[in-house]
C-alpha cells in the first residue's frame, strides 16, 4: 500500500512474530538429502516454509556446492544460515547482487540479521512472483512442501476435502516459474503419509475427492520428493505417471494404489 492511500496511522511497539524451531523428523532429513543432491551450483533459491526447506537450506551450508543467489517470496532462517556459510553470491540477471523477498518469517536472530541489511531487499509481491520476473532467472530452483498428490500429478498444498490449511502464497507462482526459467526446476516435497483423525492415510491418492482444490495443475509439476525416493514427472506421460508417483509412496498403501490402475 502506498503512503498516499493512508489516511491515519497508529504506531505500536510488539515483538515479531516468530516460528517455533522445528526440529526435522527422519522422513524431513531423508526428504532434504534427496532435494540436496539434485541442486545445482549457481542455481536461483526459493524456500517455502517448514523444517524440509529450512533443512535443505542447512545440508546445503555443509556441501561443497554454491554459488547460489536467493529470490524467493518468504526469507527464513535457511536463508540466514546460507548466507552466514558463504554459499550465497546473488550473480542475477535481475537484482545482481542482492537477495530478494517480498516478506520474511523466522527466528528473532533471522530478524535482527535483516535489520538493516544491505544484502537483502524486501521488493512488493508483484516484483518478486510474477512469471515474467522468474522466466528471467537461469536455473531458478524452487522448493516447496505438498499436502497431497494425485496420481495424475495434480497437487493439492492448500486445502484438502474442502478444508483451507493454508494460503496458495507463491507455490503456483514459482513452480510455474521455474519451468518457464532457463534450466529452472522445482521440487515439491512432501511426506507419504499423514494422521487425518487419528488414522494414517496416504498422501499419493489415486484420484482427489470432492472439494479439494488443485493448487498445482499438473503440467507444471516436476520433481517430486517423499522418504521413498525422487521422481521427475515432467517428461512422463500420462500412462507412465502413476506407477512413478506409487514407488514414492508409503509401501502399506501400494498395493492398494495399484489396484486402482490395473
Amino acid at each position: 500500500m502506498h503512503l498516499s492511500a493512508v489516511d491515519a496511522w497508529v504506531e505500536q511497539e510488539t515483538e515479531l512474530v516468530t516460528l517455533p524451531d522445528e526440529q526435522p523428523s527422519q522422513d524431513d532429513l531423508a526428504i532434504a538429502r534427496q532435494v540436496c543432491e539434485r541442486i545445482e551450483p549457481d542455481s536461483i533459491l526459493q524456500f517455502g516454509i517448514g523444517a524440509i526447506p529450512d533443512e535443505i537450506a542447512r545440508i546445503l551450508t555443509e556441501r561443497p556446492v554454491g554459488g547460489f543467489g536467493i529470490h524467493t517470496e518468504m526469507i527464513s532462517d535457511g536463508v540466514m544460515h546460507l548466507h552466514e556459510a558463504g554459499k550465497v553470491t546473488n550473480r542475477k540477471p535481475l537484482h545482481d547482487g542482492f537477495t530478494i523477498a517480498t516478506f520474511a518469517l523466522g527466528s528473532q536472530k533471522l530478524y535482527r540479521w535483516l535489520d538493516g541489511n544491505p544484502s537483502v531487499r524486501i521488493l512488493p509481491v508483484t516484483d518478486v512472483n510474477e512469471s515474467w520476473v522468474l522466466r528471467q532467472l537461469p536455473r531458478l530452483t524452487s522448493i516447496n512442501g505438498a499436502l497431497s498428490i494425485d496420481l495424475a500429478g495434480q497437487v493439492a498444498a492448500d486445502s484438502v476435502g474442502g478444508r483451507q490449511y493454508s494460503g496458495t502464497g507463491g507455490h503456483e507462482s514459482f513452480v510455474s516459474g521455474a519451468a518457464a526459467a532457463p534450466e529452472g526446476r522445482s521440487f515439491l516435497c512432501l511426506k507419504s503419509t499423514a494422521q487425518v483423525g487419528g488414522k494414517r492415510v496416504s498422501t499419493i491418492v489415486p484420484a482427489f475427492g470432492e472439494g479439494t482444490r488443485v493448487t498445482t495443475p499438473r503440467h507444471h509439476v516436476r520433481y517430486v520428493v517423499t522418504e521413498h525416493g525422487a521422481v521427475d514427472l515432467s517428461m512422463l506421460s500420462d500412462a507412465e505417471r502413476p506407477r512413478a508417483l506409487i514407488a514414492l509412496a508409503h509401501p502399506d498403501f501400494r498395493d492398494a494404489l495399484r489396484a486402482t490402475i490395473a
